[in-house]
């Protein structure tokens, strides 16, 4: 899918979703954005600001979403991306496997990765990967 249909896809999948948002799924989230904001191999705090606004900048498309405890869990994850990126990616992908086998849940993570990844307009080859490995841990068939 090209970034214009990938994105409408997603703020669909995100629109038709009208359960409650429990705590598996924010920290689930929470892993997905982490991952896709250190995709590019490096993760400043000052990224992680940018990334914090761009998705308050979204908060009308992911409905049922407490930002307060969505950006509170994304930043711990992101701390321990910054501190030992090996360690940090195990636990945001932990995170986001508790959802796997849920498949309402797990497409609603895919979809919230897939708007992170392409808000500035494009998806780049690293960006990519990681929707890919976020598609695995959730047990879900890639989406190109």
């Amino acid at each position: 899918m090209v970034v214009d249909e990938t994105m409408a896809y997603a703020i669909a999948t995100w629109a038709r979703f009208d359960a409650d948002v429990t705590d598996v799924l924010l920290r689930a989230l929470s892993g997905a954005f982490a991952l896709v904001a250190a995709s590019d191999g490096e993760l400043a705090r000052s990224e992680v600001d940018g990334f914090v606004d761009m998705l308050r900048g979204k908060a009308a498309v992911f409905s049922g979403l407490d930002f307060d405890v969505l950006e509170s869990t994304f930043r711990d994850l992101a701390d321990s991306l910054i501190a030992n990126p090996e360690d940090g990616r195990q636990r945001a992908l932990d995170c986001i496997a508790r959802v796997a086998g849920d498949p309402v849940r797990s497409e609603l993570v895919r979809s919230a990765a897939a708007i992170a990844a392409a808000a500035d307009g494009r998806v780049w080859a690293a960006e990519d990967t990681t929707l890919q490995e976020i598609s695995s841990a959730l047990g879900l068939a890639n989406a190109g």
